[in-house]
């Protein structure tokens, strides 16, 4: 039996610590494309960490990650994943097809059921590499010792950050939170079970658009579920019909929303803003539709009427 996707929950959001993660998270990919890294405001860069990314027989070692630690606080850090480079090709190479979650130390009951992409990039190691990412990572919390540890990630990045939180919360507990963002599900009802009994409410939070396809993945006949509370925006390309699913699921243009909505009461901003993706479109932020979340994939008669009333409005 598939599992579902829950109704969102609200909760709110500190604002200076959600937009300093999604900066991080940005910051990760450009930690990655070899670009220049902006940390997030109060924070430097520390370290990294890498990650074996697979295809057919052959593979690479890649940037995955990036450390950052408080200039007030130095027991402070920021773990922040990258997603995949251009957004949705990484869903090509996810295997959605699940293997067992096995923690780096002790064990859970039930026994996690988890994507084997996702898995296989965190657990796994080729070429030259002398760690794996999972490795790498508690590497890292042995160097710098954190007493209080913020998690986050974009799109595949999310998936990995909450690898990474349940594997902490079993083998290493710390005092940690994860919020992450457009976050593809995870895993099956298993691990929506072992996630939910290990990870404290509030201490995980997924942020999301409505209108973003990733977050609605895999499609409803592989079983997946979500985890944690849920924080949903809603935005969209003004007046087009075309899908411009990249430009919904942009870490930038979702940070752009969130700059605006978190200082509101509720946190929730209806305005306008240039695409990131494509600066000569607009994008429209909106209040959330009054529905549970859909799977997009299996909505998309749906979706396209909704693109096709857009285009008549504009008309």
């Amino acid at each position: 039996m598939a599992a579902n996707i829950a109704s969102p929950t609200q909760p709110t959001l500190d604002t200076a610590l959600t937009l300093a993660l999604a900066i991080a998270s940005k910051a990760a990919y450009n930690y990655y494309s070899g670009d220049p890294i902006t940390p997030p405001d109060g924070y430097t860069q520390a370290d990294g960490w890498t990650g074996w990314d697979a295809f057919l027989d052959t593979g690479s070692e890649e940037k995955y990650g990036l450390v950052f630690q408080s200039q007030t606080d130095p027991g402070t850090f920021i773990f922040a994943f990258r997603g995949t480079d251009s957004d949705l090709d990484g869903w090509e190479d996810a295997h959605f097809f699940t293997t067992d979650f096995e923690p780096s130390r002790g064990s859970i009951s039930p026994i996690p059921r988890v994507a084997s992409g996702f898995y296989g990039i965190y657990d796994s190691m080729g070429g030259g590499m002398a760690q794996s990412m999972r490795q790498q990572l508690f590497s890292l919390l042995g160097k710098y010792k954190p007493q209080q540890l913020y998690v986050t990630g974009h799109s595949l990045g999310a998936a990995l950050s909450q690898l990474f939180s349940l594997d902490l919360a079993i083998s290493q507990p710390a005092a940690s939170t994860n919020i992450n963002f457009a976050s593809p599900m995870v895993g099956t009802d298993s691990w929506q079970t072992a996630y939910g009994a290990t990870i404290a409410t509030g201490n995980s939070i997924r942020i999301y658009n409505y209108w973003d396809y990733v977050p609605t993945l895999p499609p409803d006949a592989f079983g997946y579920g979500t985890v944690g509370e849920g924080f949903v925006t809603s935005f969209y390309v003004k007046g087009e019909w075309f899908p411009h699913e990249l430009s919904r699921h942009s870490i930038v243009n979702l940070t752009t929303v969130l700059s605006n909505a978190l200082p509101l009461n509720p946190q929730q901003w209806v305005g306008g803003f240039p695409d990131y993706v494509d600066p000569k479109r607009t994008m429209k932020s909106t209040l959330p539709p009054a529905t549970a979340p859909v799977r997009w994939v299996e909505k998309i008669g749906q979706h396209m009427a909704f693109e096709h009333s857009l285009r008549a409005a504009a008309a």
